[in-house]
């Protein structure tokens, strides 16, 4: 990474909806600024950033990555990030890394699903943007309808810098509307010449040319009052209130491309010098004040204490723990000791790399603006805030969504099923979208992702490097046994085989507790009937039975049992043969006299979704045996429904959402509480556990 000044460096974030074509931009930026001295396709799997054998096959991003290039004295870092909200861990790490980002959409469908999504964490984060109408040359591209959708339905103050000339088969160039010039491009995506507007664009780009001198005028006071008194805005002035518009997030620069055939690839990449900002240009971030955690702005500042942000992480097959830093402030060096504000604790540092692709170089120092890595330090993690000194404010953390996806993965080979254990970590290492737990009352490994593309890759993965192949289901249901009504019975264990025998009689009452309350034991002996020695093991007997389940083979809850009576012999009484009794009555007594009932896990949601899908979600909810508790405003046309559901019918919910909603809805989920399964359907589960029973049998 060459040295430049602050003011040099732009740091970018390359997004969209998958198919957009943000990969062969950036390639096509790589070749045009001599990065790369080959046009890698798609097609072909050789390009720069789509290096990983998965991403070959699909023919899509899936995971970000940092590729940089340098022009003109300038070095820009861009980062490709997947077009599927699936990878929302990468795009919103990603997000926190740069100063500015290039929204690519497709001209033949303008602003797509993904596209809306993917803007709205680009409004989370306020980062100065721009957009870039690609795949010009495609049939149906058409660039008016792009700049409409992109007012409608996202609402950006567009502002075309430039204009197509030509559509579809014919389109051959751009027209750069601030020099009021056509330029047409060589192979390499360099201006081969500039002519005058042909008569026929004429119109169409003077009335644009006027749209976006009003708009690089609004800023400006002075610049306004020039403008209408018909002064002449110099194209240097032009530029600037551009700049300082789109820093204000009040304007957003539009260009368009043919990024396969690299057309317009130099007047873009000089526009994202012109347009987006460099790192201390926005002056801040954000940090947790000491105490209170509450957020507060921190200055950038080049020189002094180093502060770096771990806004991605992850295990490389060669290089080990990779650990991505964008450094906020001051500037951090290698053979050094790190501070871990996050952690509390320091790490010796040997080596700072800059990152292009797969490639890692060493640099001497990294300062503010720069993104660079560091590899095998085991406690840098993403969200961590490292510092060079120990006075550094924690950078505030990324907020990531639940993982709404849930499946339970197991080998193929029963014997394998350790070996699940101990890949896991490395494949999931860093993202904080993705979970994975084992239940120890289902006997799962659950793993809960953001979407299925991500346990795809799970799955992918698990065979390709660690040669496991996995099958993956919908995870079980934890659910819970419980009594209706009180009972009591009588219990005597006894067995006699030659020599010292077993005898052991309990009589028990049962009752049901409020929900929560779990268990408690009563001992009402009274005389010795049964000896205080064996009290402890009988409460040992009934716990161990309501492990096992009395219907169905859940656990039972909220249940007070309480020991009345029984019997004992001096010689063959012991803990076991109490043991045996205690466990015997309570299975009894719940079963025949207390009518037992299976409870399920009810989970409060939130869904997310735009208004009019608002009757399609809630009779959906109501099929899956929900209750629809309340609704509120989301602005932006949207709403969110508040519902409580069974859990049982939420593990395929996402999957329904996206149909329903064409992929423009979302939720969340919390445990609330358990509650009775209705009969019929509580017979079907028991039928179920019976026969699995009898497999593993």
């Amino acid at each position: 990474m060459k040295d430049v000044e602050v003011g040099k460096k732009r740091n970018i974030a390359v997004i969209g909806h998958h198919g957009a074509g943000k990969t062969s931009l950036i390639e096509a930026i790589l070749y045009f600024t001599g990065a790369i001295d080959r046009l890698g396709r798609i097609d072909d799997g050789n390009t720069t950033g789509d290096y990983l054998d998965e991403e070959k096959d699909k023919k899509h991003t899936l995971t970000s990555k940092l590729l940089q290039c340098e022009y003109r004295g300038h070095i820009l870092n861009l980062i490709d990030t997947p077009g599927y909200s699936d990878f929302v861990g990468d795009i919103k790490g990603a997000l926190r890394a740069v100063d500015g980002v290039v929204l690519v959409i497709n001209a033949q469908n303008g602003v797509e699903v993904e596209t809306e999504k993917i803007w709205e964490y680009v409004e989370e984060y306020n980062i100065p943007r721009c957009v870039v109408v690609n795949r010009m040359d495609k049939e149906r591209a058409d660039f008016g309808a792009c700049l409409k959708s992109l007012e409608e339905v996202l609402g950006a103050q567009v502002c075309p810098v430039r204009f197509p000339n030509g559509k579809e088969s014919s389109f051959s160039g751009v027209v750069d509307l601030i020099q009021n010039k056509l330029e047409t491009f060589d192979n390499a995506g360099k201006v081969s010449k500039q002519e005058n507007i042909p008569d026929d664009l004429s119109d169409e780009v003077e009335e644009y040319r006027q749209k976006m001198i009003e708009a690089s005028v609004y800023a400006d006071e002075a610049l306004m009052e020039r403008y209408l008194s018909d002064e002449k805005i110099s194209n240097d002035e032009i530029r600037k209130g551009l700049a300082d518009g789109a820093l204000q997030g009040a304007i957003v620069p539009i260009f368009v491309t043919n990024a396969y055939d690299s057309i317009g690839i130099q007047s873009l990449v000089e526009g994202l010098i012109s347009y987006l900002p460099d790192p201390l240009a926005r002056g801040s971030y954000q940090v947790l004040e000491k105490g209170d955690e509450k957020v507060i702005e921190q200055e950038m500042k080049e020189g002094g204490e180093g502060v770096g942000f771990v806004f991605k992480s992850t295990i490389d097959p060669f290089a080990g723990k990779v650990s991505y830093i964008r450094v906020f402030s001051g500037d951090l060096n290698p053979e050094s000791e790190w501070h871990n504000v996050t952690k509390g604790n320091r790490s010796r540092v040997g080596h700072i790399l800059s990152v292009n692709g797969k490639k890692y170089n060493a640099i001497n120092m990294a300062s503010v603006g720069d993104i660079i890595a560091v590899t095998k330090i085991e406690g840098f993690d993403t969200n961590d805030t490292l510092s060079s000194g120990p006075n550094a404010l924690k950078v505030a953390p990324t907020q990531y969504p639940q993982p709404p996806i849930h499946m339970a993965v197991k080998a193929a080979d029963k014997n394998e099923e350790d070996k699940i254990g101990s890949a896991m970590p490395k494949i999931i290492s860093g993202d904080p979208t993705i979970r994975v737990a084992r239940s120890q009352e289902t006997n799962e490994t659950v793993i809960s992702a953001a979407g299925n593309m991500q346990i795809e890759l799970i799955a992918s993965r698990l065979k390709n490097q660690f040669k496991l192949n996995v099958e993956m289901k919908v995870p079980k249901v934890a659910y819970r046994e419980t009594i209706t009504m009180q009972g009591e019975g009588r219990y005597r264990h006894k067995k006699q085989s030659g020599g010292r025998g077993q005898f052991g009689e309990v009589q028990m009452r049962l009752k049901p507790l409020e929900r929560g309350k779990q268990f408690e034991f009563v001992n009402s002996i009274f005389g010795g009937a049964v000896p205080t020695k064996f009290i402890p093991a009988v409460e040992k007997g009934v716990a161990d039975a309501m492990t096992r389940g009395v219907i169905a083979g859940y656990p039972v809850v909220d249940i007070c049992v309480e020991l009345f009576d029984g019997q004992y012999h001096d010689v063959d009484s012991s803990e076991m043969a109490f043991k045996i009794a205690s466990s015997m009555c309570f299975r009894q007594v719940a079963r025949e006299n207390c009518k037992p009932v299976l409870l399920e896990p009810i989970m409060d949601v939130q869904v997310t979704i735009p208004e009019s899908y608002m009757g399609d979600v809630m009779g959906d909810l109501n099929s899956r045996r929900g209750r629809v508790l309340g609704m509120d405003s989301a602005g932006a046309g949207k709403q969110v429904i508040r519902a409580s559901v069974p859990l049982a019918e939420m593990y395929t919910y996402s999957i329904d959402l996206r149909s329903i909603t064409q992929g423009r809805g979302s939720f969340e989920m919390t445990f609330s509480n358990y509650e009775q399964v209705p009969h019929e359907i509580a017979e079907k589960i028991v039928s179920e556990s019976k026969m699995e029973e009898a497999e593993e049998e």
